[in-house]
């Protein structure tokens, strides 16, 4: 007989797997004409999100057995090992193909092959009268081990795919980078945190193992399906359509040497004297303004000191204090030369003075804009 807490239990989960189908069936059903024919590239991982969601099926026996012992363990043992499993996945499919990176693809197709052979196995040995886990201890520890071992190898999946968005985050700062390519960078700060706290509950379910913790967390896990859900529905990819289809693709230029250093590093700020800073300020102006570095999409801070011959402290230092700093600056020229731009050239559209003014796509000018404008 159904319990209060029993039947919070079963709605609970029923929900949270009602939101995972939910999630699967809009990925596969919802395409915008205008980017169902590169769905790859402006949903880099829809299929992925697909099969993840559709996971989740595998929890279902707990719904029509609350009070049977094997499957609230094989719900616990599930909990614990799809989590990392999935959420690494996810963020590998994703991010993974946005940054053109194919290391991670051998370790995840390997490791999923014993993530469905276990995840199959623990669901007939619950359904199937006959083969449930108290037919043995020595069963169950089999079981046990497998599963802890998987959820260990899936936890340093998962924490390699986090440093990997982290570091790119990092690599896409603007103080070092004046066109961000083709990342979503706020995307990625939006959600980065989702699967962090998707790992948390679901461990902190199978441990507790306790109804009522069963009900809350499966409640919060839905409500983050949910988030996610919404936030994946629009497109993150910088490349509209239009240059999509017009092969407009900026060229994802290749990891730049570490510059030779002209001087030692300064160990502070007041080493610099002003009649140096004076002559370094010189030098970024005629660089950027005189020879127009500014239009090259891809200018870095590391690029910029070696077109002016300097360290790149130096040049760091005097960029912050009299210009504002490096993304400010180079794109405050870029700003106002897509303005000449179309004085210059009245018959010209937007996109046509935006690319030509250095920036790698609209996105990039109407970024700029709204943050220095």
């Amino acid at each position: 007989m159904y319990t209060l807490t029993n039947l919070l239990f079963s709605v609970s989960l029923v929900v949270y797997v009602t939101v995972n189908v939910m999630m699967a069936a809009v990925r596969w059903g919802h395409k915008c004409a205008s980017y169902a024919a590169h769905m790859d590239y402006y949903f880099p991982a829809w299929r992925t999100l697909i099969y993840c969601a559709l996971s989740n099926l595998v929890l279902l026996p707990a719904v029509f057995m609350p009070n049977d012992t094997d499957a609230l363990i094989q719900l616990r043992l599930m909990l614990i090992l799809s989590s990392p499993y999935l959420c690494a996945v996810m963020m590998f499919s994703y991010f993974g193909r946005v940054l053109k990176v194919t290391w991670w693809k051998k370790p995840i197709y390997i490791l999923s092959f014993p993530y469905a052979l276990l995840s199959g196995f623990l669901v007939v040995l619950v359904i199937i009268p006959g083969t449930q886990l108290q037919l043995g201890e020595l069963l169950f520890a089999v079981v046990f081990y497998c599963t802890c071992m998987l959820a260990a190898a899936y936890l340093v999946c998962f924490v390699l795919a986090f440093r990997m968005i982290a570091l790119e985050l990092q690599r896409f700062s603007e103080e070092n980078y004046s066109n961000p390519d083709d990342f979503p960078k706020q995307y990625a700060q939006e959600i980065l945190w989702i699967p962090v706290l998707h790992l948390i509950m679901s461990w902190s379910m199978a441990i507790n193992g306790a109804m009522w913790a069963f009900s809350f967390g499966f409640l919060i896990l839905s409500a983050l399906g949910v988030v996610f859900l919404l936030g994946a529905l629009s497109p993150h990819r910088a490349i509209e359509v239009e240059q999509l289809e017009a092969g407009e693709v900026p060229v994802e230029p290749e990891p730049e040497p570490v510059p030779a250093k002209t001087e030692p590093v300064p160990e502070g700020v007041e080493l610099l004297s002003a009649e140096r800073k004076e002559e370094i300020l010189a030098l970024i102006r005629h660089e950027v303004e005189n020879e127009n570095a500014y239009l090259d999409n891809h200018l870095t801070l590391a690029s910029l000191s070696r077109r002016c011959g300097m360290n790149r402290t130096y040049v760091s230092i005097v960029l912050s204090e009299r210009l504002g700093g490096f993304f400010n600056y180079i794109n405050q020229c870029r700003l106002a030369h897509v303005d000449s731009y179309r004085a210059a050239n009245p018959k010209s559209d937007l996109g046509e003075a935006v690319l030509a003014s250095g920036f790698s796509n609209r996105q990039s000018y109407y970024n700029a804009r709204k943050r220095l404008k």
